[in-house]
């Protein structure tokens, strides 16, 4: 958020569980329970994107105006999900490194979002958690950035860390 000059930032704790009959593929239903939501209000630039799809490996080192030149920012949702997605002006995406989650068995998939509202999409379940965040409605370009880190629910490739609702709330209310 710094790096990319938002003025607001907060975090969002989301015990919600959605619907799981229209995805991108059978695979991401083990995806769509309770997650930490990330909203600041600046907008990705293509650097930006290019950054982030390029799943580790930092895109920052050479700059010594962001933060994220050390390498700790966004790759530290990994300890919570295996699967973070966002959504950015009129974009979304979704970042999957064990390239097993995502219909193509890619390492990330980056698209603009439909503007006819979540029900004109076929795979609308899988927007479902964005919408009414932030004002998110797909109908109009996101004024922001709404991360997406959904909680491991068994161990993987990644992390043996598995988190509840619960102990997520407990590590931010011991902040």
């Amino acid at each position: 958020a710094d790096d990319a000059g938002a003025t607001r930032f907060h975090v969002i704790i989301d015990a919600r569980r959605h619907p799981t009959e229209t995805l991108l593929s059978n695979e991401m239903k083990a995806w769509q329970g309770p997650a930490i939501l990330i909203f600041n209000n600046a907008k990705f630039k293509k650097s930006d994107f290019d950054s982030l799809m390029q799943i580790r490996v930092g895109g920052k080192q050479g700059d010594d105006t962001k933060i994220g030149k050390h390498g700790l920012g966004f790759n530290s949702c990994y300890h919570f999900t295996d699967v973070p997605s966002f959504i950015s002006g009129d974009y979304i995406a979704f970042l999957d490194p064990h390239q097993k989650y995502l219909p193509t068995k890619e390492r990330g998939s980056i698209g603009t979002f439909p503007k006819e509202g979540i029900n004109g999409f076929p795979e609308r379940d899988q927007l479902a958690p964005y919408e009414g965040i932030e004002g998110s409605n797909f109908r109009s370009t996101f004024e922001g950035t709404l991360f997406r880190l959904p909680f491991r629910q068994q161990p993987s490739e990644i992390s043996d860390s598995i988190f509840t609702t619960a102990q997520v709330l407990q590590l931010v209310n011991n902040i």
